[in-house]
């Protein structure tokens, strides 16, 4: 449920005063390197035809995306072998854009954008659709994701009476669109929404950029049940000296733990008026407290993070920029492996073009190879896709 562009593109935030609680300061450690692999092999490289809008699902052994194009919802798939094949294609309804998709149990689709979610039914039919009332103040749905009971949640933001600061609505619907509840987040104005995840125990995590006393944004990370009960909640400082911040991704590991990854500014400390950016990879323990928080090494440079999924044999793979020079025009795209406890056991930088940058990574698992992945990034500003892994040893 992502948009490809957005994840290649920093753009400027703005930083308020919100009224929030003080939360403790969490160090940023920087990595250590384990005993490490040498980096998978890229084994394939191609360009990738991409439509304007795309939004993408993670799935088993395959990426799927859906974009409007000529007034149809058209979904499509990226199989493990790069293989790109038509999945489904309905009409828009009253869908202008979409902000997320994401395939539904029976094999439909649940899509949400403006102020529309809408569930299609796995033969194309549309089942059910929800619009914001006009009477409500103008809001904008971020996400909606099925959970494990086929009920449904969606993040909408509105306006808050704080100038540029969004509060945050929780709407929870039933199997056929029904709205069950409705909750708005207390004590907590946000500059953006960024993920709304789907869990194994039933429940739901949300990410988030939150604002706190003194002008800055922390990275706000909660966890619900399916009935909108709140579970916790937890709002972190990347660095002491973090500017704006960019939650890109958060996905939930095999062990029930929470990965994000994103980017933030900070200032030069060469006392140069350009800040710089760094990227961040964090994990989450089930009970909400932060169990480690990561950034590629320093000698890369500039760099983001836009993508973190778990990888088949424990751990994560993430991937984004490195090497980025001041004005985003040089970069290599970089890929990351990462164990459970967020040591690094292998990273890769791939230079093909002036510009590089990973966008989103699909782990495989693949009997005779190991750490295998597919990758969509960009190339000088042509959309790639390129597939990774090394031969397992006998």
């Amino acid at each position: 449920m992502r948009n490809w562009k957005k994840s290649s593109i920093a753009t400027s935030r703005k930083l308020l005063l919100a009224a929030v609680s003080a939360i403790a300061l969490f160090p940023l450690s920087l990595p250590v390197q384990a005993e490490s692999l040498q980096p998978p092999e890229m084994l394939s490289y191609s360009d990738l035809q991409l439509p304007d809008g795309a939004v993408f699902e993670h799935e088993d052994h395959q990426l799927t995306f859906a974009a409007i194009q000529d007034g149809l919802v058209r979904v499509t798939a990226i199989g493990a072998y790069g293989q790109i094949k038509p999945v489904s294609t309905f009409s828009k309804q009253n869908l202008e854009t979409i902000t997320s998709f994401q395939r539904t149990q029976d094999q439909g689709f649940l899509l949400a954008g403006g102020n529309v979610v809408m569930k299609i039914g796995p033969t194309g039919k549309a089942e059910w659709n929800y619009e914001s009332p006009s009477t409500d103040t103008p809001g904008m749905i971020r996400s909606a994701v099925q959970l494990q009971d086929a009920s449904c949640i969606a993040a909408v933001t509105a306006p808050s009476e704080t100038p540029n600061a969004s509060k945050l609505k929780l709407i929870h619907f039933s199997a056929s669109g029904k709205v069950i509840n409705e909750l708005e987040v207390p004590g907590v104005l946000f500059d953006n929404v960024d993920t709304l995840t789907p869990l194994s125990d039933g429940g739901f995590a949300l990410s988030a950029e939150s604002f706190s006393e003194g002008d800055k944004e922390q990275i706000f990370v909660a966890k619900w049940k399916s009935n909108l009960q709140p579970v916790w909640q937890q709002r972190i400082d990347p660095s002491e000296d973090s500017q704006n911040l960019w939650i890109t991704g958060l996905t939930e590991g095999s062990d029930g733990d929470l990965a994000l990854a994103g980017f933030y500014n900070h200032p030069n400390p060469d006392g140069g008026y350009r800040y710089l950016t760094t990227g961040y990879v964090m994990s989450v323990r089930k009970d909400g407290s932060l169990k480690w928080m990561q950034q590629p090494d320093p000698s890369l440079d500039r760099s983001m993070i836009n993508d973190i999924q778990p990888a088949p044999e424990g751990g994560y793979i993430a991937t984004g920029t490195v090497n980025q020079d001041w004005h985003g025009m040089v970069s290599k795209q970089y890929v990351w492996k990462l164990g459970d406890d967020g040591i690094t056991v292998w990273d890769k930088a791939i230079n093909r073009a002036t510009f590089n940058s990973g966008l989103l990574i699909l782990p495989l698992s693949n009997a005779e190879q190991k750490d295998s992945a597919l990758l969509i990034g960009t190339a000088d500003g042509t959309s790639t896709l390129i597939k990774i892994g090394y031969l397992k040893q006998p």
